[in-house]
């Protein structure tokens, strides 16, 4: 059963006739400009919050993340930290006294801590790099994480047959030794990861480290977990303090499979209990405060690697054999029908805590959901093996992408719009709410943005699909305009509420802009998430063209003047436009697929992933492959193309652009291809990130005039 709460407040932007001639357009160099602010978490008291701030700097091209500590009942905020680093993921010790982050400001990412009360952070140096936040233990006598470690056994080597000294190069090159051999030897399945390079043999293993003082003696951590398996996520305490509760899934071939299992290591003795077999994913840990439940973010695979990701409990009390299988947990969102967690932005600031969070009393969990393009905070209560829910936070023209609840049940939440950045505010326990961070506020006042306008129509064959308009700077009722339509990865994204400068720029510099949640998307139920897994450019491609052609009968689309763009899923789906139709004068593909014979065997997870969604293999059945793959007709494009890719991506290799680039030019098409070096599937640098808008911006002004 679901209800509906108090609505959380965004600023709203004004679109009288004096917020369109006074407020300028967009450039793109105003990207650097957005302050990312969020990671809220509220002190163990109460009384104070502390949250991070994103800058870019164009000159050094480099992002840069700083804490801030603000008292909550005055409003008054102070930096914590200072410089041209990145420090994030923050977590309050229990007492509320000390704060542990991470840190690049050493040279790599590292452990520090410091008092909130002044002074300079210490560094609490460790060999094993961390891979996300701490999670302090009750007591605040320590902190654990998770890092990629290679210590292998003495009879260890890298394969049957290998050289001499093979295993001394292995242990070299995972220690990072600057004497290490250069010569890689690949022998697992999964062996690299997008965003994380080539980890070879080093597996993620669970650490525990005392929590000392900036004059006290630095142990170094001890390791808990052992075994040439990976054990994932931030490990999470448990109420007394003598286990880590994390996710593993402890087979031999673990890389083949969608299961991920939960674990426990008692800290003090080491051993491991084995608390639930799962069927599907699972992550995110957090023991209820009777440490008698554990919830999860998962799912149980019912619908493979499509399944829609949701929130689970599973009793791990005292009484009772262990392993239980994930058909006994509950499925606290299963008759709610949305992806936990958010929509993001593309100038915010992503959080490192989970989306959900028990109450005080372990009687309730609050969560974000996504929601037909929006982002809510509901409460779920479990009463008597009962689940239900309501909507306590949320707005359908918002988004919530982070939260933090007080002991006195305040709520602290990073909230924004289309048309606004995020910002911080807080809910008091009577419900009033106030904003407490203005880091856009000047942007906000200075420059044009367009509200999202939420609109629904007939696809080809009657299914109701839902989209998004940006209406132009300027815009005027009766005339046409060039419009771009936007298209979402995944393909089990969402567009939505979020602000998206790549939507803004377009819009604020005369060009409508559309974006649509195709059959695929999230955020509408797991049956219409489903809808296009093996069927990539056949019912979504229809769902993509009669929002086009929707815009076009609302008078607002020039049909002479149409640009189609997208990014990975989206950058496929911008591919296949192009080979299908030629109603537009342009088209901007990015990180694509257009091969997915090739994609099975050079992505990541190609075999995995592609699998699932291409519906074959290359040796079993290439022709599937090939028959939705945009290369075989490539022969009938004649929209100009420019194609965009980081020349480190590996979730869709670059190749994969080069492919359709090389096919292009050699049957004299026009055609371009843009290559960022040392990027990965999305672009990080500030230098590329706006190199890119003015790409698109020139592109689409130059193709599209009237």
């Amino acid at each position: 059963m679901t209800g509906s709460g108090p609505a959380a407040p965004v600023w709203r932007c004004s679109f009288s006739r004096d917020h369109m001639t006074k407020r300028r357009a967009l450039r793109p160099e105003d990207f650097h400009r957005f302050r990312g602010v969020g990671e809220p978490h509220i002190s163990p008291d109460g009384q104070r919050l502390i949250y991070c701030v994103e800058t870019r700097d164009a000159d050094e091209n480099k992002r840069y993340v700083n804490l801030y500590l603000m008292d909550l009942p005055s409003g008054e905020s102070r930096p914590l930290t200072v410089g041209k680093h990145r420090n994030t993921a923050p977590r309050w010790s229990p007492d509320g006294s000390h704060i542990a982050f991470l840190s690049n400001r050493s040279g790599k990412n590292q452990i520090w801590m410091m008092s909130v009360s002044g002074g300079e952070p210490w560094h609490l140096q460790t060999e094993p790099i961390p891979a996300g936040p701490v999670s302090w233990s009750p007591d605040g006598s320590a902190l654990a994480f998770t890092a990629r470690v290679f210590e292998p056994p003495k009879d260890w080597a890298p394969y049957a047959g290998a050289p001499d000294g093979d295993r001394t190069r292995a242990i070299e090159q995972a220690a990072g030794r600057e004497e290490a051999s250069d010569v890689r030897v690949i022998t697992r399945l999964r062996y690299r990861f997008d965003g994380m390079g080539s980890f070879g043999d080093r597996r993620s293993h669970v650490f525990v480290l005392a929590a000392s003082g900036p004059d006290e003696p630095r142990p170094e951590p001890r390791c808990l977990t052992d075994g040439d398996y990976d054990h994932l996520g931030t490990p999470c305490w448990s109420p007394d303090g003598r286990k880590l509760a994390f996710t593993a899934l402890r087979d031999p071939d673990a890389d083949k499979m969608l299961a991920m299992d939960l674990w426990a290591v008692d800290v003090v003795t080491g051993q491991m209990d084995h608390l639930m077999e799962g069927t599907g994913t699972a992550a995110g840990p957090l023991w209820s405060p009777d440490g008698n439940k554990i919830a999860f973010a998962g799912h149980d695979g019912s619908r493979g690697r499509s399944t829609t990701n949701g929130l689970w409990v599973i009793d791990v009390g005292p009484e009772g054999s262990f392993p239980r299988s994930q058909d006994q947990a509950c499925h606290l969102t299963g008759e709610l029908d949305r992806p936990l967690g958010g929509i993001a932005s593309d100038v915010g600031l992503t959080s490192s805590a989970p989306p959900f969070a028990w109450s005080p009393d372990g009687e309730s969990i609050f969560f974000l959901a996504a929601d037909r393009g929006s982002v809510y905070l509901y409460r779920g209560d479990l009463c008597e093996g009962a689940f239900s829910t309501q909507r306590v936070l949320g707005t359908e023209d918002g988004v919530i992408p982070a939260f933090s609840r007080g002991p006195d049940g305040s709520v602290v939440y990073q909230s924004g719009s289309s048309c606004i950045p995020d910002e911080l505010w807080l809910q008091e326990p009577d419900g009033q709410t106030r904003l407490l961070t203005c880091e856009n506020a000047a942007l906000v006042e200075e420059l044009w943005f367009s509200a999202a306008e939420r609109f629904d129509y007939c696809s080809h064959d009657d299914t109701r699909i839902e989209g998004f308009m940006l209406r132009p700077r300027g815009y005027e009722k009766g005339r046409t305009y060039p419009t771009v339509t936007l298209i979402h990865g995944g393909p089990h994204g969402a567009y939505g509420q979020g602000f998206l400068f790549q939507a803004q720029i377009l819009a604020s510099n005369g060009v409508a802009v559309l974006y649509t949640n195709p059959r695929g998307s999230q955020t509408y139920g797991q049956d219409f998430a489903c809808a296009v897994v093996q069927d990539w450019g056949g019912a979504d491609y229809g769902d993509i063209m009669a929002g086009v052609d929707w815009v076009i009968e609302q008078g607002i689309a020039d049909e002479n003047r149409l640009g189609v763009m997208g990014w990975s899923y989206g950058g496929f789906m911008s591919s296949w436009i192009v080979t299908q139709t030629d109603r537009f004068a342009a088209a901007i593909i990015g990180a694509p697929v257009t091969n997915r014979h090739s994609f099975f065997g050079t992505s990541d997870i190609g075999y995995d992933f592609g699998g699932h969604q291409c519906g074959g293999t290359p040796w079993d059945d290439p022709e599937k492959l090939l028959e939705r793959s945009p290369l075989s007709y490539v022969d009938r494009v004649r929209t100009p193309v420019m194609l965009m890719h980081g020349e480190g991506d590996l979730r869709c290799p670059v190749a994969q652009a080069e492919e359709f680039y090389l096919a292009l030019r050699y049957l004299g098409q026009e055609v371009v291809m843009v290559r960022y070096p040392d990027e990965y599937h999305g672009l990080s640098q500030p230098e590329h990130v706006q190199d890119r808008m003015a790409r698109i911006q020139a592109w689409f002004e130059y193709h599209l005039e009237d």
